[in-house]
């Protein structure tokens, strides 16, 4: 790994950044254990939502947190959402309160990734990162490989679905210290949802580079194909504790293990990012290539067996 990331885009043959001139990157699952989302960031807004909320109730951001949740609970309740948690407009502090302590943690538990959420959850992380009690946690491949991806001269982003401000904590206190010099710009869900592919071309668009010279890097299928749809380059990033690829996302996806491998020398895999069926299943050539086989061995059925598997 570690030669692959000292190597030059010139020394790589061929590199996978080849013609990029601009990195996208998730964060969860991608550049950040999803163990350090559910097991450090989670927890620290479930316990300390209620004194965060008490201690500032009265500031000008928290009583906008507030107002996107009940304006949020209002709508889904209109929607019929199952199991929305209304807060009340008016009320006492303590009704207010913990109200949106019930609704918050409803949809973490649900593992709703709703705007007015993140934003609050933003809040709360910071007073976290501020004093220490968070640090965030990064795979180690992570700061070598986009350091060396900045050198190269290609612009670093972030589209994730926590907040801007969430990002750019998370990124300015990691354990390896304040990365945040390494990134351009960052995006969170008020641009569009990552699942939709329109979003991808505000940000192809907000950037100013063609979608074609753009690599998306995500855990999630969903997004790399929405990735792929604006016209993009989209990878899957395989790490443990990842929701565990199908056969089918690696057939129809390049897929990395770690940063580094943007730097490899796998002509299979740079053909396969390049191609026009990343993010798509090309049914009428697999069964081409079926019927081929069973023209030249019709009566070995292992070997066909062996081709699905």
């Amino acid at each position: 790994m570690e030669g692959q990331q000292k190597r030059t885009l010139d020394e790589a043959e061929p590199s996978l950044l080849e013609g990029v001139k601009a990195l996208i990157v998730d964060i969860e699952g991608t550049t950040t254990p999803i163990g350090f989302v559910k097991e450090t960031l989670f927890p620290y807004v479930e316990e300390n939502i209620e004194s965060y909320l008490k201690k500032r109730f009265d500031d000008e951001e928290t009583k906008a947190d507030i107002t996107a949740l009940q304006e949020l609970a209002i709508k889904e309740k209109a929607d019929d959402q199952e199991g929305v948690i209304e807060i009340p407009k008016e009320g006492s502090k303590e009704e207010i309160i913990k109200a949106v302590v019930a609704n918050v943690k409803w949809q973490m538990d649900a593992d709703r990734k709703t705007t007015a959420l993140k934003q609050l959850q933003g809040h709360i992380w910071r007073e976290g990162y501020k004093t220490g009690k968070i640090k965030a946690e990064l795979f180690e491949d992570v700061g070598p490989a986009l350091q060396q991806i900045v050198e190269e001269g290609i612009n670093v982003y972030v589209y994730s679905s926590g907040s801007v401000e969430a990002q750019k904590l998370l990124f300015g206190n990691t354990e390896e210290g304040d990365l945040l010099e390494l990134f351009t710009d960052f995006f969170d869900t008020t641009i569009g949802s990552k699942k939709e592919s329109s979003s991808y071309k505000k940000i192809a668009e907000k950037i100013d580079v063609n979608p074609e010279e753009i690599l998306f890097l995500t855990d999630m299928p969903d997004e790399a194909t929405a990735a792929t749809q604006a016209g993009m380059r989209s990878a899957l990033v395989a790490r443990d504790g990842n929701e565990e690829l199908t056969e089918e996302h690696f057939q129809n996806f390049l897929v990395i293990e770690s940063f580094g491998e943007l730097f490899g020398d796998d002509e299979e895999d740079y053909k396969r990012l390049e191609g026009e069926d990343n993010g798509e299943v090309d049914e009428e050539d697999e069964e081409e290539e079926d019927l081929g086989e069973e023209e030249e061995e019709p009566e070995d059925e292992d070997d066909d067996d062996e081709e699905d598997a």
